[in-house]
C-alpha cells in the first residue's frame, strides 16, 4: 500500500511538471518571431524552446515508467494561470521583447521551484531516476533564468533606443549586469543552508 501511494505521488508530480512545461513551450513558440528582432534575445528564446521541448520529451518518456494519475486539480489550475502569465498576456498589452523575456523569467522560476519539489519528493520516496530527471530540468531552467539576467539590460536599452529615447548613460547595460551579478552573489543563501545542515 505504501509503495502504491509513493508511486501515485511521483506520477502525479511528473504529470504536473509535464503540463507546466507544455504551457511554457506554447508561450515560447509564440515568442520565436518576436524575439528575432534582437540579436541576443532571438537565439536565447530558441535555446529556451529547445530546452523545454527536451524536458517535455524526457518527462513524457519517464512517465511510461512511473505511470499517470488524474492529476491534482489545484496544481492543474495553477498551470493554467502560469500559461496566462507566460504568454497569453501578450494579447492584452503591447508586445515587446523585454516583456516577453520577463514573462519567460517568471515561468522559468515557476518551473525551477516545481522541479525542486519533484526532486525533493523523489529523493524522499527513494526514486533516484525521477530525482535525476528533476535535477536536469531544474538545471536547464536555472541556466535560462541566469541568461535572461545577463541579456535583459541590453534588450531594455535597445528598446529605449528604438522608442527614440536619448540614452544618457551608454554603459547602463554593463553597469546593470555588474549590479545584478553582485546582488545575486550577495544574497546567495547556500552558505546558510550548509550551516543549517552541518
Amino acid at each position: 500500500m505504501a509503495d502504491d501511494k509513493n508511486q501515485n505521488t511521483i506520477a502525479d508530480y511528473v504529470g504536473d511538471v509535464i503540463a507546466l512545461e507544455g504551457h511554457i513551450a506554447e508561450a515560447l513558440d509564440r515568442q520565436l518571431t518576436l524575439a528575432q528582432e534582437h540579436p541576443l534575445a532571438g537565439p536565447a528564446v530558441q535555446r529556451f524552446a529547445q530546452m523545454v521541448k527536451g524536458n517535455q520529451d524526457a518527462l513524457t518518456a519517464h512517465q511510461e515508467h512511473v505511470g499517470t494519475t488524474a492529476g491534482n486539480p489545484i496544481v492543474a489550475a495553477g498551470a493554467t494561470v502560469l500559461g496566462v502569465a507566460a504568454g497569453l498576456i501578450d494579447k492584452i498589452r503591447a508586445e515587446g521583447v523585454s516583456k516577453a523575456l520577463r514573462d519567460d523569467y517568471t515561468a522559468f522560476n515557476h518551473a525551477c521551484i516545481s522541479y525542486t519539489m519533484l526532486h525533493t519528493t523523489a529523493l524522499a520516496l527513494g526514486d533516484q531516476a525521477t530525482a535525476t530527471l528533476a535535477a536536469n530540468g531544474l538545471r536547464g531552467h536555472a541556466s535560462a533564468v541566469q541568461e535572461i539576467n545577463h541579456i535583459m539590460a541590453d534588450v531594455v536599452v535597445w528598446e529605449l533606443q528604438k522608442d527614440d529615447h536619448q540614452i544618457a548613460n551608454p554603459n547602463a547595460a554593463a553597469e546593470n549586469r555588474k549590479a545584478v551579478d553582485q546582488i545575486w552573489s550577495q544574497t546567495d543563501k547556500s552558505h546558510m543552508t550548509e550551516a543549517m545542515n552541518s
